[in-house]
């Protein structure tokens, strides 16, 4: 007698599992969803329009975008085969073709040339077993993982044909891009690429995606602040239209190659998104107009020369005519503060200069080798900065340091990070 142990329970159904006559291997890849993919797909639900997109060029590694997140797609593989199965439905088969291959299938009586997922087909019920028909055999899975959005592409691309007005546009040598052809190559969502494209104060010109030169901009910000002070008006309550009919007598004939629609696009970009304004009235951002100039400045040196920072504050306040106090927060991200001995030892003199994250290789080993050749030792609030575009969340942010960073806490209770690496 046989040990019940061994028996199927008495309830149990049997199911007849089979390959297809039409059995392709490779006909098919299995997509691992994470948490934040599937609260997207369920969000959705059946009435909205799922959107999924593999970007970027061939020698890129693939992503996988969705209209506001960016995954990795990495093919991972299993150390078991995996054999995806689904349903037969279908009539009885008369064919009695006693294929070898094929006698479990005629045995159980289901037609194997039935589309697995033809759910109008009539269910046999002539035989005891549940029917599984094979789609493929697989050692691999793709995996997919939430990332950064890869946007340093766009710089490069758009920072070759920047617009600093139609009397210079003959000069444009690089290639224009539409949304479309941005959307082909930048292996970012929608929602992550024009962000970037917003806070660079890009401008859609005949079609095409441009950044203005920043010393354009800067000229066409400096109208705009001037302007105000003869107008006494508040650049929190900016009345758009005389101010560009001001500018536009202060410049007859367009001598200056600013155009009115140049100044309302300004002031659009460099508005405070939080504050709500009656239509018509702009409601300037201090933060968005005091990194701005500040960087401007920072970038008319020529590479590693910097600025004494007392003259440079003066000459950041002066651009900005006196509607905002400058705050070197503003520059998180764009510059080094250095401190040197004066030539009678008795004080220490303070500069400044521009070193931007967006020059910095995305790699995050070769970037912490950048950082640490400009300087041996950061602050935990200057460094944090040049590394944020890497991460998703602070809590990464920390594991990044403790992995590429050497932290010393100091009497003060301040975290000072150094280089792993002894020279």
């Amino acid at each position: 007698m046989a040990n019940p142990s061994t028996q199927p329970p008495s309830n149990a159904k049997t199911t007849g599992i089979i390959f297809p006559r039409n059995f392709v291997q490779s006909s098919y890849v299995l997509l691992e969803v994470p948490k934040c993919l599937e609260s997207y797909i369920d969000r959705i639900g059946e009435d909205g329009e799922l959107s999924f997109q593999v970007r970027g060029t061939e020698k890129d590694t693939a992503v996988l975008c969705t209209p506001t997140q960016t995954f990795n797609l990495q093919r991972a593989h299993t150390s078991n085969m995996l054999l995806p199965v689904a349903p037969v439905i279908g009539q009885r088969s008369h064919d009695m073709d006693m294929d070898a291959d094929l006698d479990m299938a005629m045995d159980s009586g289901f037609d194997t040339d039935a589309d697995p997922y033809d759910i109008h087909g009539p269910q046999s019920d002539e035989s005891p077993y549940e029917k599984q028909a094979i789609l493929d055999m697989l050692d691999s899975v793709l995996d997919l993982s939430l990332i950064p959005p890869r946007l340093e592409r766009l710089s490069e691309l758009l920072g070759r044909s920047q617009f600093e007005g139609w009397n210079q546009e003959s000069q444009v040598k690089g290639h224009l891009y539409t949304w479309n052809q941005l959307q082909s190559v930048i292996q970012a969502s929608d929602k992550e690429i024009l962000q970037w494209l917003k806070d660079r104060h890009a401008c859609l010109i005949k079609g095409h995606w441009r950044l203005f030169k920043r010393r354009f901009m800067y000229d066409i910000l400096q109208d705009i602040l001037m302007t105000l002070n003869v107008l006494e008006m508040s650049a929190n309550a900016v009345h758009g239209a005389t101010l560009c009919n001001m500018i536009e007598e202060e410049a007859p004939g367009r001598e200056s190659g600013i155009e009115t629609w140049m100044v309302e696009h300004c002031l659009k970009s460099f508005s405070d998104d939080e504050q709500s304004t009656e239509p018509g009235y702009y409601h300037l951002s201090d933060k968005k107009l005091c990194t701005f100039m500040g960087v401007h400045l920072l970038s008319t040196l020529e590479r590693g020369n910097r600025w004494k920072l007392e003259d440079f504050v003066y000459a950041w306040e002066k651009s900005l005519h006196g509607h905002y106090q400058t705050d070197l927060a503003c520059l998180a991200g764009e510059c080094v503060v250095e401190a040197d001995r004066a030539p009678d030892r008795n004080q220490t003199i303070r500069y400044i200069r521009y070193f931007s994250k967006s020059h910095l290789p995305i790699d995050p080993a070769t970037r912490f080798t950048a950082l640490f050749e400009i300087k041996n030792k950061w602050e935990a609030q200057e460094i944090r900065p040049f590394l944020r575009d890497l991460v998703l969340d602070d809590k990464k942010l920390d594991v990044l340091l403790i992995k590429h960073a050497r932290s010393t806490k100091q009497p003060n209770g301040e975290v000072i990070y150094s280089s792993r690496i002894i020279k």
